[in-house]
């Protein structure tokens, strides 16, 4: 069987890309942040447990898809 990647799939991956790339500038700059400061919260924590939530979700979203479309395929 061949794998199905519906039209939804494609910009869910692109969504997570795009989410997982300023998610990892985030964490570099954050590593950045306490190299100079610490001891001190980063000020964009929250931002990062945002980004990290939302990335889950959209995983979520595509296994789930994934799934429905694909029922049965061996990869």
């Amino acid at each position: 069987m061949t794998e199905i990647i519906t039209e939804e799939m494609h910009q869910l991956k692109e969504l997570i890309i795009n989410t997982a790339s300023k998610r990892q500038s985030l964490k570099d700059e954050m590593s950045q942040w306490y190299e100079h400061n610490p001891g001190e919260r980063f000020a964009k924590l929250d931002n990062l447990m945002v980004i990290d939530d939302m990335l889950s979700q959209l995983d979520s979203n595509y296994k789930r898809l994934w799934d429905f479309h694909n029922q049965g395929v061996r990869l």
